[in-house]
């Protein structure tokens, strides 16, 4: 019986980190959303890894961005991303929950950004 076996980890390893940097998540921060060491999302990032289909989903999750990206990419480049665009892409990523949970806190920090509306 022929079995297909997935064999491109180096890139799968590279989409995990470019994925990573766009949430502004650190490895740290990684590993801590889907109960992973460091030192394996690190093993992962650099392709000397492989997962499971249980973390693979995780990660997905995670990093908001589908399995099959994950698996096999859309020719996205590693580049460093500007803070602006590390929240941009956060928004995009995020449900209607998410959203007022990330409204909430930038208002708890800036109170003076509370819209009027909620006032009155």
């Amino acid at each position: 019986m022929y079995r297909n076996e997935f064999e491109d980890w180096i890139g799968f390893g590279n989409r995990v980190k470019i994925s990573r940097k766009q949430m502004g998540l650190t490895v740290e921060k990684l590993a801590e959303c889907v109960d992973r060491t460091e030192n394996y999302i690190n093993r992962l990032e650099k392709g000397e890894k492989s997962c499971s289909v249980h973390t693979i989903h995780q990660l997905s999750k995670s990093l908001k961005v589908s399995t099959d990206f994950l698996l096999y990419g859309d020719k996205q480049e590693e580049r460093d991303y500007k803070d602006e665009e590390i929240i941009k892409n956060i928004i995009e990523r995020c449900n209607k929950k998410e959203l007022k949970i990330i409204k909430d806190v930038i208002v708890a920090m800036y109170p003076k950004f509370i819209n009027k509306e909620e006032n009155e």
